[in-house]
Parts: C-alpha cells; sequence; structure tokens
C-alpha cells in the first residue's frame, strides 16, 4: 500500500488529476492504509525539484518501489511513478510533465528501496526522508526550505575532504529567489593555498593579470573577452594543479552533475587588493549574446546553471559576494569607518560598498563557498540572480570561480577525428536536426539521413522548426567509426496504466495508492 497526505500548504493539482481522483472516489470509496502483511514500508515527504513547500506524503511498501526493466537508467522507474503524485515543473512543457530523476534530501539519487528509510543506526526517519523529483532534461536544484536551514550533504555525494579535520560538507540557505547557499567545509586550507600558490606561479595565457568580462570569440575569430571599469580585480587560471582538479570534481558533486569538461568553464582563481571589486552583473549568457545559440535550458539549450565560488582567505574588511535583489533577510548595519571614503561618491564602487552591509551577502571565509543558481529549477533565466563582489576595504581577498552549465557549454565546439553518422527518425511526425544552432536536416517520419561529421559534434532534434521543442541530441563518440543515432519519440510514460496501482482519496485529501 502506498498513501499519501497532503500539505495544507501544497498548491492545488491540475484539472486531470482532480477529475482522475473523482473518478476513483466514486468507484473504490475510502482507501485502505494498511501495507501488505510482511511487506515493510517507508514514509517520506515528497516534492517538485526544488521545491520548499508543495509537498505530499507518501508511504510505499517495498514491493511497490519500482525498479523497472534491466538496463533501464538506476531510479528511472521510480521517479516515474512518483510523479503523478505531484506536479513536476518545467517550464511551457505540455501536461503533465513526468520525472526521470529523483534525489533525497542529502543529494543521493534515489535508486534503491533503503535509500527512502531512516539513516543508518536509526529507527525511524526523523523527520521523514524528503524526495524531490526532476523533470526530464532539467538539473537537481537543492531545496531552499527555509532560512538557516543547515543540510548535511551525503558523504556518498561529496567525500570528505582530505587533509586534517575534514568534515561533512554543510549547505547553509541564504535565500530562495534567487537561490543562494553558504557552502561550510567545501575545501581545506591545504587546498586553498595550493591553489594560491599555483595562481602565483602560472605563466603564459594563465598568469595573474586585470580581470576581463565577456567570453568565447566573436564570427571573425576575435576574442570577447574585454577589460572593462566594473571589474578591476586580477586572476589567473589553473587548468592542472592537484588542488585544481579536486575543486573542480567536487563542484561537480555539489550541483549533482556528472563531470565533463564541456559543461564547465575554467577554473578562475581571483585576487582583490583594498579597492578592488566587481560590479553587479549576471553569470547567465542571454540571447543577445547570440540569436542562434539556445541558451534556454527548459526547451534543450545551454547556460550556466550554477556558479560555486570558493572563499580562499579570511579577509580583513569586505569582499562579501551579495545579491541585490534578494529580499532583505540580513540587519542593515552601517559600513566600517572610512570604508565609503575610499570611494568617489556615485561610483558603483560606492554604492556596492553600502549595499554590502543592508543586502544579502555572503562573507568570504577560509574552508566555506557560495553556490548559487543562475537557472530556476524549472529551467529558466533567474534573471534575480545579478550579484556583485563587493571592494575589499582591508587586506587581500583571494577566491575561485568554477561555472557549471547544464549542458555543453556556449563557445565550446570541438572537433577530433573524422566520423560517420546515420540519423533516423523513429517518431511520427517530422523532425528537424541542428548542428551547434545551424539549420543541418530534416527528417519526415521513418525517414534517414546520412553524413560525414567529426568526434565531439553535437546534434539536436526538434520538433516544429529547427528552433522548436528540443526532442533529442546525440553527441559524435570516438568510437565506432560508424555510428547511428535512432531519434526516439519524447518518453511519455502515462500516468495511469494497467500495471499501476489505483489511487483513491476521501473528501479530507486522504489518498492511497492501492496495490
Amino acid at each position: 500500500m502506498a498513501s499519501r497526505t497532503q500539505h495544507r500548504r501544497s498548491m492545488k493539482s491540475p484539472t486531470f488529476l482532480f477529475l482522475y481522483f473523482l473518478s476513483i472516489i466514486v468507484a473504490t470509496g475510502t482507501p485502505s492504509t494498511a501495507a501488505p502483511t510482511g511487506d515493510s514500508s517507508v514514509t517520506f515527504e515528497l516534492y517538485d525539484n526544488g521545491a520548499s513547500s508543495g509537498g505530499v506524503n507518501v508511504t510505499l511498501s517495498r514491493s511497490q518501489f519500482k525498479t523497472g526493466p534491466e538496463g533501464d537508467e538506476p531510479g528511472l522507474a521510480f521517479a516515474i511513478d512518483m510523479s503523478r503524485l505531484v506536479n513536476v515543473s518545467k517550464h511551457m512543457a505540455k501536461t503533465p510533465v513526468v520525472a526521470t530523476r529523483a534525489y533525497r534530501e542529502d543529494g543521493e539519487l534515489i535508486t534503491s528501496f533503503e535509500q527512502l528509510g531512516a539513516a543508518d543506526g536509526m529507527e525511524e526517519a526523523q523527520p521523514p526522508r524528503r524526495v524531490y523529483l526532476v523533470a526530464d532534461g532539467l538539473e537537481f536544484v537543492w531545496p531552499f526550505v527555509e532560512l538557516g536551514h543547515m543540510q548535511t550533504v551525503s558523504t556518498s555525494v561529496i567525500p570528505l575532504a582530505t587533509g586534517e579535520g575534514g568534515e561533512p560538507v554543510v549547505l547553509e540557505s541564504m535565500s530562495e529567489r534567487p537561490r543562494v547557499f553558504r557552502v561550510h567545509n567545501f575545501h581545506t586550507a591545504e587546498e586553498a593555498e595550493q591553489l594560491i600558490e599555483a595562481a602565483l606561479s602560472a605563466t603564459g595565457d594563465n598568469a595573474l593579470k586585470r580581470s576581463t568580462v565577456g567570453s568565447g570569440k566573436d564570427k571573425d575569430g576575435n576574442d570577447i573577452a574585454h577589460t572593462e571599469v566594473g571589474r578591476t580585480s586580477d586572476n589567473a587560471w589553473d587548468h592542472s594543479s592537484p588542488a585544481a582538479q579536486v575543486s573542480v570534481t567536487r563542484s561537480f558533486q555539489l550541483t549533482r552533475m556528472v563531470e565533463d569538461t564541456g559543461k564547465r568553464d575554467g577554473l578562475q582563481i581571483v585576487r582583490y587588493k583594498p579597492g578592488q571589486g566587481y560590479n553587479i552583473h549576471p553569470d547567465y549568457f542571454t540571447p543577445k549574446d547570440d540569436v542562434d545559440f539556445d541558451f534556454h535550458p527548459y526547451s534543450g539549450g545551454s547556460n550556466r546553471f550554477a556558479t560555486v565560488f570558493l572563499y580562499l582567505n579570511d579577509v580583513e574588511e569586505g569582499g562579501f559576494t551579495i545579491f541585490p535583489q534578494a529580499k532583505g533577510v540580513v540587519p542593515r548595519q552601517d559600513p566600517p569607518p572610512g570604508a565609503l571614503d575610499m570611494f568617489e561618491p556615485n561610483t558603483w564602487q560606492h554604492r556596492v560598498t553600502k549595499q554590502c552591509y543592508t543586502q544579502l551577502a555572503v562573507p568570504p571565509k577560509q574552508g566555506t563557498a557560495a553556490l548559487f543558481y543562475s537557472i530556476t529549477p524549472d529551467g529558466q533565466i533567474d534573471h534575480s540572480s545579478h550579484h556583485a563582489a563587493c571592494p575589499v576595504t582591508k587586506g587581500l581577498k583571494w577566491g575561485a570561480n568554477m561555472w557549471i552549465w547544464n549542458r555543453q557549454r556556449y563557445g565550446e565546439i570541438r572537433t577530433g577525428e573524422k566520423r560517420s553518422l546515420i540519423i533516423r527518425n523513429d517518431a511520427d511526425e517530422t523532425v528537424y536536426v541542428s548542428w551547434e544552432g545551424r539549420d543541418q536536416a530534416v527528417l519526415h517520419p521513418r525517414g534517414s539521413t546520412f553524413m560525414n561529421t567529426f568526434e565531439f559534434h553535437r546534434f539536436k532534434a526538434h520538433f516544429g522548426s529547427h528552433k522548436g521543442e528540443t526532442i533529442g541530441e546525440y553527441t559524435v563518440q570516438t568510437d565506432p567509426q560508424k555510428q547511428e543515432w535512432n531519434i526516439k519519440p519524447p518518453r511519455i510514460h502515462s500516468l495511469r496504466t494497467e500495471e499501476e496501482r489505483d489511487t483513491t482519496c476521501i473528501a479530507d485529501g486522504t489518498c492511497a495508492v492501492n496495490s
């Protein structure tokens, strides 16, 4: 037996779910609330991706935990099964939206019944486990829960940092919109010192020099990056030090994404001297940056999804990371004596320094990091994620930037050895194939095409037009020499099939899913 009790704060279900439940009420009446005899059960709270409210209580028996056929992605069947109990979000997607992954509150991907129970050594989970459903094509976003909420990350997700005094990583909730966390125990003092040493000893293009803004190259092959009055720090790039490799891996682990060099910018080590900072800016890209590129994750596009900023030293004064559009959640205070006198009135440095003590600010402390998202849980660009680096007013500030993309990053077109590719359309309607935002082919139902291509090239399949809904994507692999891509119709899983359990509800909102 599996049952759910809707929280009072939950959002209303869609009309189709209401009519579905209503028909079951008439047919079956009051539900049973007991698990099958001899079958153990667990109770947990089920939520949409990144949600702090709108959850339901679910009681599930071991025999009802869906595992799917052999060869299925781990946890896929469970996520699909749970999709009919909450409203899974994906901007502009047709409803009902189906989840393909489910994560526990500590970041573990749910692949087994045992993960829904209490932690080792505890008879019951107190409070109950929380589970979050992620729609197909989107990424997991840590839930805010409430201001100051402290969430320990599973050590199976992020292993303990090496070195003396290793502690589990802990997320401290600072803002729901924009989604901002202070990350404790993210790196060791030794790792921080190694990153600083690597930056100071870097040479050539990676050497410490005036920071720039912009990324990639223009259509003529010229670098877009340039210096700007609003960014006055210095930075180096670290592509190879052991500490950099650990930091990159840990950043991907924190965002629950598979590590992929094509889904990140380089690790940037930044240094701020007294008076230096970075004016308010976003990390995401918009269509203004390239009208031919899809920057919207909800439609299959790619953008900077999350930023992990490591604080490598304790700053004597200033150097906070602020989010001016976050709701006021910190006590207002005056800047330290003399801080504003360092800057001319009406300059961005003067304005941002005042905001550092009146707006949401993450303090720079060695061993911690700031995690914030440029993309909302339903796949939209979060325009409230603008932020700034407060000018340092005493001492030095060292930090490290890691920008992680939800898909292959913009401007990163890798070309390897020659390969051949056959593309087949198994869908029942015309499919439009694009390569890096450029029109490539049109395939009618059951049609196919052959093309010569190269390793690492990326293709997308769309319905409607080359700019329409993305239904699939393919990256050319190293092996085999001759490759095939069968474009399948979108994964549509019925939320009510003959094999699924019936659901019954009564007037007080209690629902049971019966075996």
